[in-house]
């Protein structure tokens, strides 16, 4: 088997489903990681390749022994719910706990798995070592609209749609869809682009560890909205309220969507 190996990647789907020959995994904001535990040596790899072995530490010594290839997602939590700043913070800094949430074994005991069905497949994964830091994802069978309400309402990024018959194949592939909930965050306006009088975008940031960090911009301001946006501004620090689907790998905001101005915090 290659090693670093290209993940499977789903491709977007618009509306949740039910199906029986699907099974529906909650979609966890976090950094795609394949993990190599054979031969008594652990080795851990980012979407792109990149080598993250010295990165967690932890994880290699809760995954050494148990003799398979994995493909998950890491994941920090901040207040019971991941939080893709915090993993991306966690990745380049060595505090902090990072956990692993498995979702499918691409080879064990030696043998390729890839050509064996999803269902075949996860059934690997019941024998993963206890671990309080590695997870096993609990599927759900048929029902991907009631697990898309339940991803919605608890603030989660959304779910992923997998066929239970399908093989594993490097690449986006309809045989795996995501289907992602639009989230909401406040932010504080940090700057305008202006262009001939009116407001191209508008720069946001967003408080990280007790700091406000950019998070990136927002176009699409309405014209009676801009005249609103500049008044509240000369009143003081301004928060405003955008929707969005995800986050970049770099921390920024994707798919930014203009909600409204919050408030004006005055001088």
């Amino acid at each position: 088997m290659d090693e670093p190996l290209q993940p499977m990647e789903p491709v977007i789907w618009q509306n949740p489903f039910d199906d029986p020959d699907w099974q529906f995994e909650i979609k966890w904001d976090g950094l795609r990681c394949l993990a190599y535990a054979e031969d008594g040596e652990v080795r851990l790899y980012g979407r792109r390749g990149t080598n993250w072995t010295a990165r967690f530490p932890e994880l290699c010594a809760g995954l050494k022994g148990c003799g398979e290839v994995l493909d998950g997602e890491l994941v920090v939590l901040k207040d019971g719910r991941p939080s893709f700043p915090a993993v991306m913070h966690r990745l380049y800094r060595s505090e902090g706990p990072v956990h692993y949430m498995v979702f499918d074994c691409l080879a064990a005991g030696g043998q390729d798995l890839r050509s064996q069905p999803l269902a075949l497949r996860q059934e690997k994964l019941l024998a993963l070592p206890a671990s309080p830091l590695v997870h096993r994802v609990e599927p759900v069978a048929g029902a991907g609209r009631a697990l898309y309400e339940v991803a919605r309402e608890s603030g989660l990024e959304g779910v992923v749609a997998k066929r239970r018959d399908a093989p594993y194949e490097s690449g986006k592939s309809e045989l795996w869809r995501k289907i992602k909930c639009w989230r909401q965050l406040r932010c504080v306006v940090l700057d305008l682009e202006e262009r001939k009088g009116e407001i191209r975008s508008v720069r946001l940031g967003a408080e990280q560890d007790g700091q406000i960090v950019p998070v990136g911009s927002v176009g699409n301001i309405a014209k009676g909205t801009q005249l609103e946006l500049r008044r509240a501004m000369a009143r003081g620090r301004t928060l405003v309220d955008v929707a969005y689907l995800d986050w970049t790998e770099d921390g920024s905001l994707r798919h930014p969507r203009w909600l409204g101005i919050a408030h004006a915090e005055g001088h």
